[in-house]
């Protein structure tokens, strides 16, 4: 194994232990905690940690950082390790020919439609009732 290759790896590292120590260096002590994490799982003690990762982590402030978060780890041939955001490609749904076809089909509304409103109910009328009243206390 003399030769080293890349390797790429991607992780999700708990960061909850930063929320024991003082709310005024909770994200100090989480960047160490991921540089802990990297040098323990990536066997190399030169770690660097992209801008991006960097800005997430501090996103928050300084007394709130994130309990977990997944990132990817490369190791070059020289033996440093950078700890990177994953880059996820979201699969957006592609239109097929048919579905094309379906919505030119259906035809737009000319106008634009009201949204329903309840029709007024009528109220009872107040029946002529006499009321009763207290009588007055008089002042003494």
């Amino acid at each position: 194994m003399s030769e080293q290759e890349e390797i790429t790896r991607v992780y999700t590292v708990p960061l909850s232990r930063a929320w024991i120590t003082a709310r005024h260096r909770r994200t100090r002590r989480a960047v160490n905690i991921l540089r802990e994490f990297a040098e323990h799982h990536m066997k190399s003690s030169e770690i660097k940690i992209d801008t991006e990762l960097n800005e997430e982590l501090w996103k928050r402030g300084i007394t709130k950082p994130p309990r977990r978060i997944t990132v990817k780890m490369e190791k070059d041939e020289d033996g440093v390790v950078t700890i990177s955001l994953p880059k996820e490609s979201k699969k957006t749904p592609e239109i097929t020919p048919v579905a094309k076809q379906e919505e030119t089909i259906a035809p737009a509304p000319t106008q634009p439609v009201a949204p329903e409103t309840p029709a007024p109910t009528a109220t009872p009328a107040k029946a002529a009732t006499p009321q009763k009243r207290r009588p007055k206390k008089s002042a003494k």
